[in-house]
């Protein structure tokens, strides 16, 4: 008799464990040529109507628990509507990483998000630079655009759909999304260490020496 099916375990991640190794290793060096005391600075993409939302500044506090230390930046904070084409190519490279707060047509549950065609521009030109890009989902936490299934939709628009997998895990345990969090924390400034080997003739040039 055989063996009945076993049921499907939802995907963790779409990425591929190649991909994967590849993101963390990337992320590795992003935090390992990081200078104690830097600032780290990341630019949060999200829509008018989402930012101007009553809940904003609560969404913005759960993203700042996950990034302790870092400074995040809002459209607002630097650009104008009139001077952001001007401003982005300079500014852009200034910013540690993205967060992406997209949008979604089937409530806060859904796993697919919309980005329209500026969040799709500002991915891409994060993406290239090799700096962290992560979604952030109301029920999910943050998660790496790489462990997402990617789709460009449209045509005289371009746009992006972003697909959560389903079995994504939102208490950070996902070591891509580790790795993207330590990319992203600030490292301290390490203390002055008093050298208390030196030779106590140094120390106390006069002092009579030990018997």
């Amino acid at each position: 008799m055989p063996d009945a099916a076993a049921p499907d375990i939802p995907l963790a991640t779409y990425a591929t464990a190649a991909q994967q190794r590849a993101y963390i290793a990337a992320m590795k060096k992003i935090r390992a040529a990081r200078k104690p005391g830097e600032p780290v600075r990341v630019y949060i993409c999200a829509a008018p109507q989402i930012a101007q939302r009553r809940q904003w500044d609560e969404r913005l506090a759960k993203i700042r628990h996950r990034l302790p230390g870092v400074e995040l930046v809002q459209f607002a904070d630097v650009f104008t509507p009139e001077n952001y084409a001007e401003k982005w190519p300079e500014l852009a490279p200034t910013f540690d990483g993205l967060v992406v707060v997209g949008m979604t047509k089937r409530g806060a549950d859904s796993h697919v998000y919309r980005l329209g065609e500026t969040a799709r521009l500002e991915v891409i030109d994060f993406v290239k630079a090799g700096k962290p890009v992560l979604l952030h989902a109301r029920r999910y936490g943050l998660i790496p655009f790489v462990d997402c299934k990617i789709h460009r939709v449209g045509e005289a628009k371009l746009r992006t759909k972003v697909t959560i997998p389903d079995g994504w895990d939102p208490q950070d345990y996902e070591p891509t999304l580790q790795a993207a969090r330590r990319a992203l924390r600030p490292r301290p400034i390490e203390p002055e260490t008093k050298h208390d080997d030196a030779s106590p003739y140094l120390t106390h040039p006069f002092a009579a020496p030990p018997r």
